[in-house]
């Protein structure tokens, strides 16, 4: 029995951490527990990002992860009470890969072509179906969030539509989706990019709208998995075309895909994650995800003869006469390189985002909890282990920067269902509710 008002949590997208948040909130409340009221709030609709139509892919490249690991992975969701564990979890079950392709009669066939990553068209199918089951308890707003401000009592959340729509109020917010490509090595980011110039949702846009001219030279900045993408996609739409990679370390490396190193991302707290030295969490993040191929891209990559790895961090990028000349240093030592066309693929700046969506006075709240100008590295240190900022009210949760302090799957696909344990409801709130629960049904 709820004494208070019902609170709100704001997911500012509708992908799969906003899923993974949904579907765990209504499987909760069908159980009794007092959960936050959950909003999506999604400027195009569910899975956009995934679906080839708006986002950072053209729906056909491959999902990085294996699709087992879904919007309730692991599956280890612990109410306090045994009996009332396994009544949940058997719930989540019907919210996975497997039983969207159960339902959908397709299981049958994937699993005799050996269970093969489905593309990200495919992905977005199953997190739309997944989206269908979530009514009445979830509401999926369509709407483009311009400004998180504060309320007039500085105690929640008002986030502003545009389109003049009317502000959501919201007690909790948490942001996903991966925001905006790093432009920082351009000294003049204020300006829109130069022609033949493209950051990674233009670049997707060029090639499904077959706008980039497949004629030229083109340098690929960065050395990712989302350089991977754009070089898998250029290798289908401009087979011809040289390209070059600009690597800060000089060389390109696979993801390591061990039992161990795969476990780390599914279970931190039982690999210990947070009594690693800081160094050692920073070198695992980069080894097994930043600035790594999958091992599926890196297989197609090796058949093709035309890519020149070029060591450096790209410094500065200005038009010329000649097309678009970017600055690489490396050892010390600056080159200057022409290309026609360019894709800034060095992955994306959250707290630039999170800057530009914060109001001044919501950002000043921030800073102050921080107790120093918000930074990226000063952000990903003060994560709590629910994936908020510390000190902030109204509550502020980022897990695309949790990797560091929480554990490294938390940023990416790795273990939706344990980032959903930790944002819906607290763990003592699970555990004292899971009692009157247990009592009634005696």
């Amino acid at each position: 029995m709820r004494n208070q008002p019902r609170k709100t949590l704001a997911v500012i997208g509708a992908g799969p951490k906003g899923i993974a948040i949904a579907v765990k909130a209504k499987v909760l409340e069908e159980f009794g527990f007092p959960v936050d009221r959950v909003v999506l709030i999604e400027k195009n609709n569910v899975a956009a990002h995934w679906s080839g139509e708006f986002g950072y892919t053209n729906g056909e490249m491959k999902l990085g992860t294996s699709p087992e690991k879904d919007v309730v992975f692991p599956l280890e969701t612990d109410v306090g009470d045994p009996v009332l564990n396994q009544r949940v979890r058997q719930r989540l079950l019907q919210f996975t890969w497997i039983s969207f392709l159960v339902d959908t009669a397709q299981y049958s066939d994937w699993v005799d072509r050996g269970r093969p990553a489905p593309c990200h068209l495919f992905w977005a199918d199953y997190l739309r179906w997944v989206s269908v089951q979530l009514g009445p308890q979830i509401s999926i707003v369509t709407g483009h969030v311009i400004e998180a401000d504060l309320n007039s009592q500085g105690n929640q959340w008002e986030l502003k539509l545009k389109d003049s729509k009317p502000s959501i109020f919201a007690d909790r917010l948490m942001l996903t989706g991966p925001g905006q490509t790093r432009l920082n090595f351009i000294r003049d980011t204020s300006k829109t990019l130069p022609p033949q110039c493209y950051d990674l949702e233009s670049f997707w846009s060029a090639i499904k709208n077959k706008t980039l001219n497949p004629v030229g030279k083109l340098a690929v900045i960065g050395a990712g998995e989302n350089a991977a993408s754009a070089l898998l996609a250029l290798s289908q739409y401009a087979v011809n075309m040289p390209v070059d990679v600009i690597s800060p370390k000089g060389f390109i490396s696979t993801r390591a895909e061990s039992f161990y190193e795969n476990q780390i991302y599914s279970q931190p707290d039982r690999n210990r994650w947070m009594t690693l030295d800081p160094k050692d969490r920073i070198d695992f993040i980069e080894r097994t995800d930043l600035g790594v191929f999958s091992v599926h891209a890196m297989s197609l990559l090796n058949e093709q003869a035309r890519h020149q790895i070029i060591p450096g961090r790209v410094t500065d990028l200005t038009t010329t006469l000649q097309g678009l000349e970017i600055q690489i240093e490396y050892a010390g030592q600056k080159t200057q390189r022409q290309y026609d066309h360019v894709v800034i693929a060095s992955g994306f700046d959250q707290t630039a985002t999170l800057k530009k969506l914060l109001s001044p006075r919501a950002l000043r709240r921030v800073e102050l909890a921080l107790g120093e100008e918000l930074t990226t590295s000063n952000l990903m240190a003060s994560i709590e282990r629910d994936l908020s900022v510390k000190n902030v009210t109204p509550s502020l949760h980022l897990p695309m920067l949790a990797g560091l302090s929480q554990g490294p799957g938390f940023a990416n696909l790795s273990c939706l269902g344990r980032l959903s344990d930790r944002v819906v409801i607290p763990a003592e709130k699970i555990v004292s509710q899971s009692v009157r629960i247990v009592e009634q049904a005696l």
